[in-house]
């Protein structure tokens, strides 16, 4: 199976126990709440600086209470979180510095509602803030960045977005929000947030989720007032070529990639029906575009550089 259905096959049978303090203070300084060393000097001209997706399901501890939030400090998490580290390190990290670090994420059940996400994800966006006000203190040192992020990752990679100041929107190649939505009210009050509708602009939002049809959008995810095909990088309903045998093609009704020429039982997961239905491809968002988003990180590397001189985009 692919790398994200590893990943949530494996937290899907996780069962160890353990009290977790939600309240502690995670401190960025720590070489182990990174993927890598943080700390470590980078020796490419460009970062990225990258999210992860939801890893882990809700587990109970010791005391009979519910835990709705990844421990990044238990051996099973962050096992958990591995593949998609590698996959994503795979993808954005060949031409730059590769940064991600550990966070409280939302485990999976939170997902059944926007309710629900909007009562949890504070925290876990605490830790993610903590940690890129880290990495720009104290690892960036001035470079061009990439922020990106899958599925709450995405989420994170918009609420990053809205934090940011002039100085760190000049530094911003693009924002990869894959497999998560840009609503109209984040881009009427966050003019930083803006559409790519290109493969080389700069300083803007990439976004798209992928279905067989409209049908089988995620509720979660919808609606979005963003999407472009990362097969030709058109914001156009103009059909592109993934392979022989699939074509793809923008829904401007809904904001969605269509995919035409997949099997959908071969991508369906019993176990997340209650979020993900049949012909729904969220957790092959990175795996279906791997080439096409690699060399488009680096286009736009290659064209912030070429522009260094002139104003940038970002604010």
């Amino acid at each position: 199976m692919k790398s994200f259905i590893i990943i949530f096959a494996i937290a899907l049978f996780w069962t160890g126990c353990k009290e977790q303090d939600q309240d502690i203070n995670l401190k960025y300084s720590d070489p182990q709440l990174w993927y890598r060393n943080a700390n470590k000097a980078g020796n490419k001209s460009f970062d990225v600086f990258y999210l992860l997706p939801t890893c882990v399901w809700d587990r109970v501890d010791t005391n009979g209470d519910t835990l709705h939030y990844a421990d990044p400090q238990l051996f099973s998490d962050r096992e958990a979180m591995q593949p998609s580290f590698e996959l994503a390190e795979q993808i954005f990290g060949h031409d730059a510095n590769f940064y991600s670090p550990y966070y409280r994420q939302l485990a999976l059940q939170s997902w059944r509602s926007d309710s629900l996400v909007n009562a949890r994800f504070p925290h876990a966006f605490d830790d993610v803030k903590q940690a890129f006000d880290y990495y720009m203190k104290s690892v960036n040192n001035g470079r061009p960045f990439v922020l990106a992020g899958f599925s709450q990752g995405g989420k994170c990679v918009v609420e990053l977005l809205k934090t940011l100041s002039n100085e760190q929107c000049r530094q911003l190649v693009a924002a990869y929000v894959i497999g998560y939505k840009v609503t109209a009210l984040d881009t009427l009050n966050y003019k930083q947030i803006k559409p790519a509708t290109s493969e080389k602009d700069l300083g803007v939002t990439i976004c798209y989720n992928s279905v067989a049809s409209a049908d089988a959008i995620c509720p979660v995810l919808y609606p979005s007032v963003f999407c472009i095909n990362p097969i030709n990088w058109s914001t156009s309903t103009t059909q592109a070529t993934l392979n022989d045998s699939v074509t793809i093609h923008i829904n401007k009704q809904y904001n969605v990639l269509v995919l035409d020429g997949f099997n959908p039982d071969n991508y369906y997961l019993k176990s997340l029906d209650f979020l993900f239905k049949k012909g729904n491809y969220h957790l092959q968002e990175l795996n279906f575009y791997h080439q096409n988003l690699s060399e488009n990180v680096k286009t736009r590397f290659q064209t912030f550089s070429s522009k260094k001189s002139e104003t940038p985009v970002g604010m």
